[in-house]
């Protein structure tokens, strides 16, 4: 009587153990994407220092091109809680949290694609009551409009934002020719210089 017991327990863990076995599913689970809901495009939360986070979103509905801006200031530490809310142009790739003018407020960039290819930045800089002020980054000239080939890329280096992009004289037949240049937020304002390559 103990032994048929055993061997119908032994039968049923087996056939638990196989059962829990049987389905085969990949080790290596890729996490899923969160998806924000309607009207929400973007969403990015960066923490400037212990108790003091920007939520960064964008929203609208109909064109993806065009929408708006939504940046939300936490400050639990002192419990100040502040909005900010402008019109967005372009495509949201990433937001960065920055000092350029080390003047210990944060400023804040929201680098976005445009339709032509180029990048843009929407700058804020926040004081320590939360206000936010909008810097203005300094758009292309028409004649870099003209002239400008592709791979714009705007970056950060030496404590200065830098912007590298293809450029060739408008009705010229010279090769394309990397250009870079070199922004210095001063004042809240940018100071533009062109970085040139030494020749060897």
């Amino acid at each position: 009587m103990l032994k048929n017991q055993f061997s119908i327990t032994l039968l049923l863990l087996g056939t638990v153990l196989i059962a829990a076995c049987g389905g085969e599913e990949p080790l290596n689970l890729a996490p899923k994407k969160a998806v924000l809901a309607s009207p929400f495009r973007f969403q990015r939360s960066l923490e400037v220092k212990p108790g003091l986070i920007f939520d960064v979103l964008t929203w609208g509905r109909g064109k993806d091109s065009t929408s708006a801006l939504l940046i939300l200031r936490s400050d639990s530490t002192h419990q100040n809680f502040e909005a900010l809310n402008t019109d967005l142009v372009g495509k949201p790739l990433d937001v960065w949290d920055m000092d350029l003018d080390t003047d210990g407020n944060p400023e804040l960039a929201v680098q976005v694609l445009l339709s032509t290819g180029l990048n843009d930045l929407y700058i804020y800089e926040f004081d320590s009551s939360g206000t936010g002020n909008a810097i203005r980054f300094p758009a292309f000239s028409d004649k870099a409009k003209a002239g400008f080939k592709g791979k714009d890329s705007i970056y950060i280096k030496e404590g200065e934002l830098r912007r590298d992009f293809l450029y060739q004289e408008p009705a010229s037949t010279e090769k394309t020719i990397k250009r870079t240049l070199a922004y210095r937020l001063r004042n809240n304002g940018f100071q533009l210089s062109e970085i040139t390559e030494k020749k060897k």
